[in-house]
């Protein structure tokens, strides 16, 4: 399966890299040709958003989903360390370090990731069109040939107070000369101040819980298009989802519930066709280790039918500031929308199902810069219609919340 897709040319180059030649050297070099200047690119390459760690402190966290530097010149480079830095007014405010280990690491993460067909089955993660470019290659080792990359991504960073961006330095040696490339991505938000260009309400109302959100520990930071994506699910007596053993879908209480509109805007997709599948839900009795499995075997069948089939029905709303709001996994069938219709906020737009790469009936929210469900990058959104009971203070959604909606 191909999920490559074109770009222009020199597409996904934010910040241009430079060569840097160690203190004391550049009288004794003058003369000798400098080498080419190795790059360092970055995707999502228009910037990055913190998320709360701690919104009274101003404690956030930064993750890097892909970085990489590539070899421009005509000789080896030899890769000897690297930095991630938050600056603030080009004062360094945190700090990560990588030496040869960690880049020896990275290297063959990368190019593992590459030889298995990785890179390419998961574009939409990578997308190694923007992040390397036409012809370039993942080294096997810190030591670049001419035309060669390394790649360090899913680094994690968290700083206390305002910043305006994330560097991202290499330090090596090329031609006999100490070379340093760097790159640096807009911080896009504050940590004690999350965007709020749009007053978002929660696509769903009364109260719900999160079952997975942007904190670390739940496979959504991890993803660029789902950085800060939601799994909101409903609960009942004993914390159970369903109702009885939960062999159906029916049986679960978020099953069939209202879908909201989270703002006005245009609706530019809809897929409405998709079938729902008891099949994925966790069995009476069935040990974890052995559904896991399970659902992993048919999450790969899943994907081999197509990208498109991983939301499962859905409905993405254009709200005309650059932000598009998805809703996925949505009962099939249940679309109150079509393609090209102006919703209100809080307008119903279909029904919350188990359609797509579902363990079990919930809503997948997300936030992106773009109307595809996984070739867009993430972005967080605040919810200016909702209470968390067990909050000290007003913040960002976390893994874990009981949400109220007002």
């Amino acid at each position: 399966m191909n999920t490559s897709k074109k770009s222009r040319p020199g597409a996904g180059r934010l910040v241009l890299s430079t060569l840097l030649l160690a203190a004391g050297l550049a009288p004794a070099l003058a003369a000798a040709p400098l080498a080419a200047a190795p790059e360092v690119r970055f995707y999502p390459q228009n910037g990055v958003f913190p998320h709360q760690l701690e919104a009274r402190r101003g404690i956030g966290g930064l993750l890097l989903q892909n970085g990489a530097v590539i070899n421009r010149g005509s000789e080896k480079l030899e890769l000897e360390g690297a930095s991630l830095e938050v600056l603030a007014a080009g004062r360094v405010v945190a700090a990560r370090e990588y030496g040869p280990a960690e880049l020896e690491r990275a290297a063959k993460k990368g190019s593992g990731l590459a030889a298995s067909g990785m890179l390419e089955a998961f574009a939409f993660q990578f997308r190694p069109d923007l992040l390397l470019g036409q012809g370039v290659k993942l080294g096997a080792s810190p030591s670049l040939l001419p035309g060669e990359a390394l790649l360090l991504g899913h680094q994690f960073i968290a700083y206390a107070g305002e910043a305006d961006s994330l560097r991202l330095r290499f330090r090596g040696k090329s031609g006999g000369a100490k070379v340093e490339a760097a790159g640096e991505l807009k911080i896009l938000a504050s940590p004690a101040a999350p965007p709020a260009a749009v007053a978002y309400h929660f696509p769903l109302a009364g109260r719900w819980f999160i079952g997975a959100g942007a904190t670390t520990h739940s496979h959504h930071r991890w993803v660029a298009a789902e950085e800060f994506a939601l799994d909101i699910v409903q609960i009942g007596e004993g914390t159970r989802t369903s109702r009885g053993e939960g062999r159906r879908r029916q049986d679960y209480y978020a099953y069939g519930a209202e879908v909201l509109a989270a703002a006005a805007g245009t609706v530019v997709k809809v897929a409405d066709s998709l079938e729902e599948n008891d099949e994925i839900l966790r069995q009476p009795g069935e040990a974890l280790a052995a559904y896991n499995e399970r659902v992993g075997m048919l999450q790969e069948a899943l994907m081999q039918k197509g990208l498109e089939t991983i939301p499962g029905n859905l409905v993405v709303i254009d709200h005309g500031n650059g932000e598009f709001s998805h809703y996925g996994h949505l009962a099939t069938g249940s679309a109150k929308v079509k393609v090209g219709d102006r919703v209100r906020q809080g307008q119903p737009i279909a029904l919350l199902g188990n359609s797509g790469n579902s363990t079990e009936p919930h809503l997948h929210f997300q936030l992106t810069d773009g109307p595809d469900a996984l070739y867009s990058a993430g972005r967080p959104c605040t919810f200016v219609n909702v209470e968390l009971p067990f909050a000290d203070w007003e913040r960002q959604l976390q893994t874990g919340d009981i949400v109220v909606t007002k």
